[in-house]
């Protein structure tokens, strides 16, 4: 049975154009150019899709789709409306009246896309919740927590919303790969993915390297250079740590924002900006703006569609999934045998707090491969690389501080520590009172931001 598709614009030239767009994907199309005939028709009908344009008299689409919502709440839907009309969707994004938003003129691909995709997926939803946790991988995260398999269910529909993402998550939870894979499933997955972190560029640098430069805009522009904003094109751009951004470089993203444009430094001459906007901190927005960090209004142009990574400490068995996802991949890599874990080993991974995430879960499982032979991974092997991390370790079990320490710890060397470790754990501590601010930590430590990002890659 054909899938039906119910189309609502109170133009009929706009209603005639999408039909001979989605004509070809076979399926029973359904036009109406009044709202009020629109709910009529959902009365007795369950479309699989509604269409909506936004500006219609009388009702404006969100208004509609919220009625439609109403009497078939599991009914997904697309608004057509003007970039411009963007707090309204906003709004009805988060009031979860609206699923999937495109900006007229649409791009027929692009269409056609959202709809196959949306249609797809409205056909896979068979009430996975009364389901038992399932295996569920995506370009490189995979997972069987239910908290994943909800990470995964937002990247699915912010894939096809076409408004700005916000991700959030811990350092080394994952956020560059969310962003790349909302980018993998998206209409834009041919043009270029562009990921930059704003932490580590100086006011002006970053600057120049969003939105370019004109030969002469300042001393050492020798020539023309584009900029991260030209360079994205119709493909994406990730901001990731946004919350370092200097507020004058605020107050121009906003403005890219609202009006889909920008001016290399040097130029008056406005570029438009086509490329989807995906931006991520290690701290919460909220906190930032409280602060005075961060611009309001800002946060509310970038917090429409959030996505939420949890730590890799409250995802379950999904820690020893994962180690034995990166012991087979490193096997092969470094032509090693390790077959498994010994169930003191997974105790142990379980029981471990994991401050760095499932990036320091990765490096960790690195160097026990290239540091040892034989086809176990056992515990005294896990405990020897978490030797570093005790104190960590005993925050997780405080009851059993002691019986850890002398049982799984050797403490004729527990006095003596490398320098590095001593230095990292004091970095990460003033990360953790600076809130995740970088910049601030760096500010206490009397040291640069760029230092702390650099000592992190090379602890990696």
């Amino acid at each position: 049975m054909q899938p039906t598709l119910l189309i609502v614009d109170d133009d009929p030239e706009i209603i005639s154009s999408l039909l001979r767009c989605l004509h070809r994907l076979g399926l029973n199309l359904v036009h109406y150019t009044s709202p009020e005939q629109a709910l009529e028709y959902i009365e007795s009908h369950r479309p699989d899709l509604v269409i909506s344009d936004q500006h219609m008299p009388g009702m404006p689409g969100s208004e509609m789709l919220k009625r439609m919502k109403e009497i078939w709440p599991d009914v997904h839907n697309i608004l057509l409306s003007s970039y411009h009309d963007f707090d309204v969707v906003a709004e009805a994004f988060n009031q979860k009246i609206i699923e999937q938003y495109i900006s007229k003129p649409w791009d027929n691909d692009e269409l056609r896309f959202v709809v196959r995709k949306t249609l797809k997926a409205q056909a896979s939803d068979v009430s996975d919740h009364n389901k038992q946790a399932k295996l569920v991988s995506i370009h490189g995260m995979l997972g069987e927590d239910e908290s994943m398999h909800r990470v995964f269910d937002r990247i699915s529909k912010a894939a096809t919303a076409n408004i700005p993402i916000f991700i959030t998550g811990e350092t080394g939870t994952g956020k560059e790969l969310v962003a790349r894979s909302c980018h993998l499933e998206s209409f834009r997955k041919s043009h270029p993915f562009i990921a930059v972190n704003c932490a580590n560029f100086t006011e002006n640098l970053m600057e120049s390297q969003l939105f370019g430069h004109k030969k002469g805009a300042f001393t050492g522009a020798t020539g023309n250079q584009f900029g991260l904003f030209a360079t994205a094109g119709e493909g994406t751009l990730f901001l990731d740590e946004v919350t370092t951004l200097p507020l004058p470089l605020q107050a121009k993203l906003l403005r890219v924002i609202q009006e889909r444009e920008y001016a290399p430094l040097g130029s008056h001459e406005m570029q438009p900006f086509h490329a989807q906007i995906v931006t991520a901190s290690s701290t919460q927005l909220t906190d930032a703006v409280d602060r005075g960090e961060f611009r309001e209004d800002l946060y509310y142009r970038l917090n429409v569609l959030s996505i939420e990574l949890p730590p890799l400490r409250k995802r379950g068995q999904d820690i020893v999934l994962l180690a034995g996802y990166f012991l087979k991949e490193f096997n092969a890599l470094e032509n090693k045998s390790f077959v498994d874990f010994s169930d003191e080993a997974k105790s142990l991974l379980m029981a471990f707090r994991w401050p760095g995430n499932v990036r320091q879960l990765e490096n960790l499982l690195h160097s026990i491969v290239i540091l040892n032979d034989g086809t176990q991974i056992t515990s005294e092997v896990l405990n020897q690389a978490l030797l570093g991390e005790r104190n960590r370790l005993s925050d997780r079990n405080p009851s059993s501080d002691n019986t850890q320490h002398n049982e799984t710890l050797n403490d004729n060397f527990a006095e003596i520590r490398p320098l590095w470790q001593v230095e990292k754990e004091t970095i990460e501590r003033a990360i953790t009172l600076c809130k995740g601010n970088i910049p601030k930590a760096a500010a206490l430590l009397d040291v640069s931001a760029s230092t702390i990002y650099r000592k992190h890659k090379k602890w990696e």
